[in-house]
């Protein structure tokens, strides 16, 4: 029942590492949601344009185009600057926290830290 009022959300994951995007595709199918990937910045804005997802977890290193190219891409389009979106990355330093700071995100995480249970609960708050 509960996964009912997820059914319709979109999310889009970006991100280069295969077993990563594996693993959340399965935990977001199995929570109910219609899930996207990309496997780097590039493919994901071409699949964020068509498909509008209602949110995005997105990796920051990323082969073609990286996740803060994608935050920049993102921010200068006035309808997709409206689509939340939730870092996953294995960076963890204040550098890379204050360049994402500088974006309208909801949650920085990092990888190591997170489980895929815990990624779609921040992703709910943030829906």
């Amino acid at each position: 029942m509960e996964n009912e009022i997820w059914s319709k959300k979109k999310i889009c994951i970006v991100d280069d590492d295969p077993n990563l995007r594996e693993i959340y595709m399965m935990k977001f199918h199995q929570e109910g949601f219609d899930v996207s990937l990309a496997i780097n910045g590039e493919e994901g804005m071409k699949s964020i344009r068509e498909k509008k997802p209602d949110i995005i977890l997105l990796d920051l290193q990323m082969p073609v185009k990286s996740g803060v190219e994608v935050l920049k891409e993102l921010e200068a389009d006035q309808e997709l600057c409206k689509i939340p979106v939730i870092v996953l990355t294995n960076i963890d330093n204040e550098d890379a926290f204050k360049t994402v700071g500088q974006f309208e995100t909801r949650f920085y995480l990092i990888k190591s830290l997170t489980t895929p249970q815990q990624a779609v609960d921040y992703v709910r708050e943030v829906l």
